[in-house]
């Protein structure tokens, strides 16, 4: 069985497989091959394997012996292209091995992993700026894998010794190749303090399999102090002039 199994497309991929002996006499010599059975078919006329779709840069593994109830792992690095996500893939072993009486046995099992969606999250333009007399921190992600996340939140944090509050802002899913903008209004603890502010901002997001992950981005921006109206005093000296001719 596979220690993990999870593989992430885009990616190389290092897997580990437990190979186990769950009998009561040793095995001797074992050796273990990943064949590819493209050629395959199954009554239903369908590949057993999807195997030869991805890069396997290991593919025997000379073990030795493996006592009862003990295992041995076997590690491999897993290249998966990106056209492959939301899958099985199916991993044949061919397994020889000498048994106790010194007869040589082959046996085939299969592993099988499945296969995420990449997601690589950027943040960029990261600025404050001012809408309807409220400053706010924008910024854009960027979503450069080949998988949407899922019920994502952006949430900002100080940094250092700021004293903006902390908020989260929904921003729902993020689809790749198409830049999610975000707004977050910006508060303090006590009084406004203007001038630059260390920030952290934390995404969090679910994968298709509903696994959580944070992506954090560290930034400072600059926070300006409002400017002061100046009243006009000269239309308070109209009306006694008036009044006075």
């Amino acid at each position: 069985k596979a220690l993990d199994p999870f593989l992430t497309s885009l990616k190389s991929n290092n897997v580990v497989i437990e190979i186990m002996n769950d009998g009561t006499a040793p095995l001797s010599s074992v050796d273990i091959i990943a064949t590819n059975t493209q050629t395959e078919l199954a009554s239903t006329s369908s590949s057993t394997t999807n195997v030869e779709n991805v890069v396997i840069l290991e593919s025997n593994w000379d073990v030795g012996n493996i006592n009862p109830k003990s295992s041995r792992y076997l590690t491999a690095t897993v290249y998966v292209p990106g056209n492959l996500q939301q899958d099985t893939l199916r991993i044949p072993l061919s397994i020889q091995y000498y048994n106790a009486h010194g007869d040589l046995e082959t046996i085939s099992k299969i592993v099988d992993f499945y296969i995420r969606g990449l997601i690589e999250l950027n943040m960029y333009d990261v600025e404050v700026i001012e809408l309807s007399n409220t400053q706010m921190v924008v910024g854009e992600l960027i979503n450069e894998g080949n998988e949407n996340a899922l019920f994502g939140f952006v949430t900002i944090e100080p940094r250092g010794d700021s004293n903006i509050k902390t908020k989260t802002q929904f921003i729902d899913e993020i689809e790749i190749d198409s830049p999610v903008p975000f707004n977050i209004p910006l508060e303090f603890d006590g009084e406004p303090r203007y001038g630059e502010h260390d920030i952290k901002l934390t995404v969090r997001y679910k994968d298709s399999v509903r696994d959580e992950t944070l992506y954090t981005h560290d930034a400072t921006i600059f926070v300006k102090e409002p400017e002061k109206i100046q009243s006009d005093n000269s239309f308070m000296f109209i009306i006694p002039l008036i009044a006075a001719a």
